[in-house]
């Protein structure tokens, strides 16, 4: 089951929200509203990284949606945007 109200997760949410821009990080979407934290290795397969910032992509609600059951294709992807946003902040 997954604890999206711990703190830790609260903490790691608001940190990647904060270095993501408050906005969707999806290639071609900018969007401001509708915002959540998507894990880039999946909260079952990499238990280990469930509070880790690294490990979280903010993602509007409707790209959130359309990577569903595709997550695996865009890990690189997402590694990628979160490691030069690291790098800006």
């Amino acid at each position: 089951m997954r604890d999206y109200s711990s703190k830790d997760y609260k903490a790691a949410r608001k940190k990647s929200l904060i270095r993501d821009g408050r906005k969707c990080q999806m290639p071609g979407c900018k969007a401001k509203k509708k915002l959540q934290s998507h894990h880039i290795m999946t909260w079952a397969k990499a238990i280990h990284l469930r509070y880790d910032v690294d490990n979280l992509i903010t993602l509007c609600r409707t790209c959130h949606e359309s990577i569903k059951n595709k997550e695996d294709f865009y890990v690189s992807l997402f590694k990628g945007i979160v490691r030069d946003n690291t790098k800006r902040h």
